[in-house]
């Protein structure tokens, strides 16, 4: 027996049966047999193995026809381990299968809540209980909503369980080489779980080796700290893209749609600037192109991109642009003159992507004369039109299965396809990633949508969770947060605030809280004439961006409803309660004697110690600032929604005597609205009145403020 015991965690290798086990608390939490699959060979066999130990862990090396190696180490505080096999034949073997665990005792029950995570963009991820499945795509939507080579219950990349006391996260990680999923079977709970490396069937020559990605475990964290953990350790060995820059601004798809014109886009640039709103991108989305392929045959409406290029320059923004460069329409030019530059199956037909503009289909990324095709249209779009920031939509249609021009796997197809643009484009231009397989983009792309399209409404009966919907895209957000600024800068899609749409209030305002305190992009989506004064200072309120929020209770619930945004500076934070019930409910967030508070959207100081308590309309929330509690005047909350957070670069309290100043820096572009308690016995010097109330709101920033008061 080999073993690795770390931070509570311990895996068990037994070589003389191939079988792993996974202890904490001295509890069995999983046990299973270690899988690779070669040809119709399983291994490893186990009649004859060496075993060889390290300070990292141990390494078991078998004596059968595959070479079979099981590797044990330990990272980030979990523990690890890989299978390889090599082809020590003399013809060529195809690659099945590779399986550090495959787990067919396991100590979770019907209790059992499973994290669940999605294969790409919009599939849904969440926590459910283990015998709850998401709802059923339809048929036609497979390919574009599903990892299609994969079983129903199955979760990508990585999972977590949790039955009381017993918990366990597992995940891959590097998802370079694999799309990684870990396959599971219900019944009393959970009755078998397999982390899969799959080889696609690719060709392994003789005296090759292929080997699994690196399977991690940790039974000793709760599910969401594991996760981040797992997040941060992928990010890193993937040199994940994470950029101080995180996208604001303005798009054309929620309100024009495909209808859009290039006057569409000036008038609303137009709009912009008179607003004065700090937002830095302006970017147009699908409408411009005659089909999904031909994208640099204009539609009517768009005679000049450089000249549409140059006014969104010229007003200071950066000017986007969206396509879908690996999804291709079934009548558009390209498939006429290039029929051979398509993932095909074993009859040679084009594999379906799904239906869109009728049927669709999927570019081989490993054809030479495709990798030149993108990096020709990528140059045109940066080179020649000028365009800084670039979404790519549909992109899980270069990771289809099937026949392609390199016998490689799915995802390092994939990957050569978003390399190819990434040359292209160059290191500045920023990429936003969506529709897109998660781990397999880390490391190439800057952002990532990382939900469903957002819509005009809540949700739609019958309707499957990958379909655009308010509530789809929330729940994603919120049960992928902790990607955010490990593999990425995570856009949850774009606001929707002008009072046209069916969204209530309360789900505009929920909305703008996830978006502003999670810190990822902010970008919005209505024509700007239709937006409102109220709902214009909604948006304003979600704006600068701030570095990062957390949202608690993932792994725990569907619906995590608490998300806080540290305030280093000082000391304070926002809390955000939200209902993602369908009816009314009472929320409350009660302080400590050392802390003080205001009611972001009541505008109403709360007393240390105090609680706040209100009925919070369906899919609503309750948001306060938080801050310490002193006997002298301090920052409380703030306009914006995340109380500044990040953005409050230094508080400093000075005093002399009878008078005493208190200095802020805020990071923003524009001045920030704040209210300060000023506790009994001080006023705000200069200002009649001050010493009525207790509080006083003042603009301050851009750059450093200070305040002065007086003792009364």
């Amino acid at each position: 027996m080999v073993q690795v015991d770390v931070g509570g965690t311990v895996l068990q290798f037994a070589p003389e049966t191939a079988r792993v086990s996974l202890r904490a608390d001295g509890t069995t939490l999983a046990s299973g047999r270690v899988v690779a699959e070669l040809g119709t060979d399983r291994y490893p066999r186990t009649d004859s193995y060496h075993v060889q130990t390290d300070g990292d862990g141990a390494r078991v090396r078998y004596d059968d026809a595959a070479g079979t190696t099981v590797r044990l180490g330990e990272e980030a505080r979990g523990a690890t381990l890989t299978v390889s096999v090599a082809n020590e034949t003399e013809t060529p073997r195809s690659v099945g299968r590779l399986c550090p665990l495959a787990a067919d005792d396991l100590s979770f029950g019907p209790e059992t809540r499973l994290y669940r995570h999605g294969y790409q963009s919009w599939t849904p991820t969440a926590t459910l209980p283990v015998e709850a499945s998401f709802a059923p795509v339809e048929p036609v939507d497979v390919p574009m909503m599903t990892d299609v080579d994969a079983p129903r219950t199955t979760s990508h990349c990585h999972i977590g369980l949790a039955d009381g006391e017993r918990r366990l996260t597992a995940g891959f990680l590097d998802h370079s080489e694999y799309v990684t999923r870990f396959d599971y079977e219900r019944g009393d709970g959970v009755e078998s779980l397999t982390a899969v490396s799959p080889g696609d069937g690719v060709s392994l020559a003789p005296g090759e080796r292929a080997t699994s990605a690196p399977l991690w475990v940790d039974a000793a964290r709760p599910v969401d700290d594991a996760l981040a953990a797992l997040a941060e350790r992928t990010g890193e060995r993937m040199d994940a893209r994470v950029g101080e820059w995180v996208p604001t601004g303005w798009c054309s798809w929620y309100h024009y749609f495909t209808e859009v014109t290039a006057d569409d886009v000036r008038s609303n640039l137009a709009e912009l600037d008179e607003w004065g709103l700090p937002v830095d991108l302006v970017q147009l989305d699908d409408g411009y192109q005659t089909a999904f392929g031909d994208w640099r045959t204009l539609a009517d409406g768009f005679e000049d991109m450089a000249a549409l290029v140059g006014d969104v320059r010229d007003g200071d923004y950066t000017p986007g642009l969206w396509l879908a460069p690996f999804f291709v329409q079934e009548d558009a030019d390209l498939v006429a003159s290039h029929p051979e530059w398509f993932v095909t199956d074993g009859d040679g037909e084009f594999v379906s992507a799904g239906e869109r503009h009728g049927e669709m289909y999927g570019l081989d990324l490993t054809h030479p004369e495709v990798q030149t095709w993108l990096r020709e249209t990528f140059r045109t779009i940066v080179d020649e039109w000028g365009f800084e920031y670039l979404k790519l939509d549909f992109l899980y249609a270069g990771a289809l299965p099937g026949e392609r021009f390199a016998d490689v796997t799915r995802a390092e197809a994939y990957r050569e396809g978003l390399a190819a643009i990434r040359e292209a484009v160059g290191e500045e231009t920023y990429i936003l990633g969506c529709g897109a397989p998660q781990g397999q983009s880390v490391g190439l792309v800057d952002s990532m949508r990382v939900g469903p399209d957002t819509a005009e409404y809540w949700a739609r009966e019958g309707e499957s969770d990958s379909e655009p919907a308010h509530e789809n895209a929330i729940r994603n957000v919120l049960n992928r947060d902790y990607l955010h600024r490990r593999w990425w800068v995570n856009d949850p899609d774009c606001q929707l605030v002008r009072e046209t749409t069916e969204l209530s209030p309360a789900e505009r305002e929920s909305f703008a809280t996830l978006v502003a305190l999670t810190g990822g992009a902010n970008v919005f989506s209505d024509r700007i004439a239709d937006i409102g004064a109220d709902t214009r200072s909604l948006l304003e309120r979600s704006l600068p961006s701030v570095q990062a929020g957390a949202v608690e209770g993932v792994g725990r619930t569907e619906f995590p409803d608490r998300l806080v945004c540290e305030r280093a500076a000082d000391g304070g934070r926002a809390v955000a309660l939200f209902n993602w019930t369908d009816s009314p409910e009472t929320l409350s967030l009660s302080l400590t004697d050392d802390e003080r508070g205001w009611d972001a959207f009541e505008g109403e100081a709360v007393p240390a110690g105090g609680t706040v308590e209100r009925t919070v309309p369906a899919h609503g929330c309750l948001l306060v600032h938080v801050a310490p509690a002193s006997d002298r005047p301090h920052l409380l909350g703030a306009d914006h929604l995340a109380g500044l957070g990040s953005r409050l670069e230094r508080v400093a309290w000075s005093a002399d005597g009878a008078a005493g100043q208190l200095s802020l820096t805020v990071d923003a572009a524009t001045p920030q609205s704040v209210t300060v308690a000023v506790p009994d016995g001080w006023t705000r010097a200069g200002v009649d009145g001050a010493g009525a109330p207790d509080t006083c709101t003042v603009t301050v920033g851009p750059g450093p403020a200070t305040l002065s008061f007086e003792r009364s």
